[in-house]
Formats: C-alpha cells, structure tokens, sequence
C-alpha cells in the first residue's frame, strides 16, 4: 500500500523508498497512543499522507511537527511532554544519542539511478577512491563500489565514530567515515545532494571530492563551488574581529549540546580578555539574538547553521573554528568546516 512500494515521488528527479513496516511494528510494541511525526522539508507536503498511513496501520494518534527537521539530532525535547514516541523520517539514527522517549528512525532512501553519471567520474577521480554518502542514498553506496570496481578501480570504504549507523556514511556535522581513510585514499566520490557535505569532506582532508547528485546531468568537482562559501566565511570572520562581547550559543536539543565545548570557548576568549556569555538556544532565531546585543555569535549547535543561514543574521554567527581564528589560535590556512565528534559531549 502507501510507501511500501516502489516510493514516493518528491522531486521531478528524485524517488524517494519509505517503508514504515517496521515504525508501526515498532509503535504497536510500544503500545503507543500518541505519535510525533518528523519529516525533512522536501516530503513535508506529503507528510499528512504519511500520518494517515501510521494511523490506520498502528492505531495511534498522529500530530505532524510542523518546525524544520535537518537530522536524527534535531528532536526538540519538548515533544515528549506530549507524546509516547516520535517518528523521524529520512535520517539514519545516531548511536551515541539517547532520549527520554522512544525515538523511531525509518529511512527515506532515493531511487535514482547513477551509474551513467558514475562512468562519466573516471578521468576525475584519483586512486583508491574513498566512496561516502549521505543518509538518504546509503542504499546506492554498494551499486557504486560495485560498479566503480568493475571498471578496475581501487576502493576504500571507511568506518565513523560513535555517531554514525553505518559504514560509508557521512553527516553535516561528522565526517568521521572519510578522515577515517583519508591518507589512503587519492579522491572521494560522494553520492549524495548540494554543496555542504562534500565541501566538508574536501576541508577535512583536503582531497579532491566528486559529488554524484541525482538532480543533476553530470558528476561535479567540488572544488569548483567552494569559493563563494569561503569568502562570506572569510568575511563573518573579519567582522567578528572587532567585536568585544560574544554570546555562545549551547543547542537545547540533545543531539547538539555541547556545553564543554561551549564552556572551553568561553574561557578562551576571557582569556583573549574579550566578554562571553554562555546562551541556551534551542530554534536559532535573528531577532532573539539581535534582542541579546552581543557584538557576535558563536554556536555550539548544529554547524550548518552558521555556514546556510548566513545573510539572516545582522551580527557575525562563527562556528568554534571560526572563533579560533579570530581570536589568533588557528590559521585561516587552517580551516575546517565545525564537525560533532563523540569526543566532544
């Protein structure tokens, strides 16, 4: 019946596999009555189709979250007040996480074929070649090894820390599968969508990576998109460096609290004799920030929110790393994107 078959359409270019079986095995074991449902903004329209489909299959009450969803990390603790246990579709769960309530993972993994692009990355890529993915394509990662190895190259495959489910995978904020490998391999090869993720990968280890995304014709060197990124970087950084009061941002939600983090930073600028204040946040909003008047902004939280949302926010919004630039104890020739290890909470 729905989502059990062949996907459900989102994109034009993208079919999206979403199987539910085993999150209404799941509920029903649970003998839960009250279910919340996540859902990343690309299915939110058909998330009312995915709630009807939990209710008439587990027997539960649905309530839809209506707030963003950018991974297995984003759960807002306030929901168990409400609920017995939440659904997040289209994230793999993160190990190391635990929650007051029963937090239910069921993948939405893409259905989209690579393999013409993949025969198209053979002059552009450099031997061993790491091969990594994003969460929603981790089910294309064994066709592509498989293919790429029937072409005579060399592959190598790498296993992450403590907040990654599965081998090869990478997240926003954790690279740890492709640092893993990273002095034994010439180039990776990502299969996955946007910038963000293999522009993280190509800093981490200053490899070339080849992005193979669904949405477009041709497989593309990531190399070629990174300058616009780095200079807004470059520029948040600048004006950070004549600010005197920052406020440290500590994400509320479980899976981005890193108070020692946040606690180190503090003392490093009291130390550069700059004012800090350590600000709990869970929903990043400019105007509560703006509201606050520190003169910058560091977050502890999620690193993508500094990097994506960058033109939202009037005062610079720095990652830790970008921080430590300013303030003289890493080198811009240094830079890294922030990464969420399990050596940090």
């Amino acid at each position: 019946m729905f989502l059990q078959g062949p996907g459900l359409r989102v994109t034009d270019h993208i079919m999206y596999d979403i199987d539910l079986a085993s999150a209404v095995a799941e509920i029903k074991r649970l003998k839960a009555r009250i279910v919340a449902l996540q859902v990343p903004e690309g299915l939110k329209k058909r998330a009312y189709q995915i709630a009807e489909d939990i209710e008439n299959k587990a027997g539960a009450e649905v309530m839809l979250v209506a707030e963003p969803c950018f991974g297995a990390c984003d759960v807002p603790s306030s929901l168990f007040e409400l609920v017995d246990a939440v659904v997040n579709v289209g994230h793999s769960p993160i190990p190391a996480l635990t929650f007051s309530k029963p937090v239910i993972f069921v993948p939405a993994r893409a259905n989209v074929p690579v393999m013409n692009q993949l025969k198209q990355t053979v002059g552009m890529l450099q031997e061993p070649v790491g091969v990594i993915a994003t969460s929603q394509h981790l089910t294309q990662l064994d066709d592509v090894i498989e293919g790429l190895e029937g072409m005579g190259i060399k592959v190598k495959v790498g296993e992450g820390d403590s907040r990654i489910s599965h081998v090869g995978e990478i997240l926003g904020c954790n690279y740890t599968t492709a640092t893993a490998i990273a002095k034994d391999v010439g180039s990776y090869l990502l299969i996955g969508s946007g910038t963000f993720h293999g522009l993280g990968v190509h800093l981490a280890t200053g490899k070339k990576v080849v992005v193979l995304d669904p949405n477009l014709e041709e497989p593309r060197e990531i190399e070629q998109a990174k300058d616009k990124i780095l200079r807004q970087r470059h520029a948040a950084i600048e004006r950070a460096e004549r600010a005197r009061s920052f406020g440290i941002i500590i994400g509320e939600k479980v899976g981005q609290r890193r108070l020692r983090r946040a606690r180190e930073l503090r003392k490093l600028l009291r130390w550069k004799r700059k004012d800090a204040s350590l600000v709990l946040m869970d929903k990043f909003d400019p105007e509560k920030l703006r509201a606050l008047g520190f003169d910058a902004y560091v977050s502890t939280a999620c690193p993508r929110i500094a990097i994506d949302d960058v033109a939202l926010y009037d005062k610079p919004l720095l990652t830790p790393h970008e921080l430590e630039i300013v303030l003289g104890v890493r080198k811009w020739e240094n830079y890294t994107f922030d990464q969420m290890t399990e050596d940090e909470f």
